[in-house]
């Protein structure tokens, strides 16, 4: 039983870690994003943060097809579930 409580206490110790990593990440984002890319390492951007004006047509074609793929599944699921918009 002695060690199913330092499993325990284990996974407990690790969710809080990360749980505390993760906030300080969210509320320094920034900061960590800049030093990340200091050592080399390559982050994804957010797709928020695209600049739709320095695309070129054939990447705003393929943006425009996926979102209105994502419309499309949208209004499928809903129409599937009896939701409305």
């Amino acid at each position: 039983m002695k060690s199913s409580g330092n499993l325990t206490t284990g996974i407990l110790i690790g969710i809080g870690i990360s749980a505390a990593a993760y906030y300080y990440y969210i509320n320094n984002k920034n900061k960590v994003d800049d030093f990340l890319r200091s050592q080399g390492i390559t982050l994804p951007e957010a797709p928020a943060s695209k600049d739709y004006t320095n695309m070129s047509l054939e990447d705003l074609v393929s943006t425009k097809e996926h979102i209105e793929d994502l419309i499309a599944e949208t209004e499928h699921k809903m129409k599937k579930s009896g939701a409305t918009k």
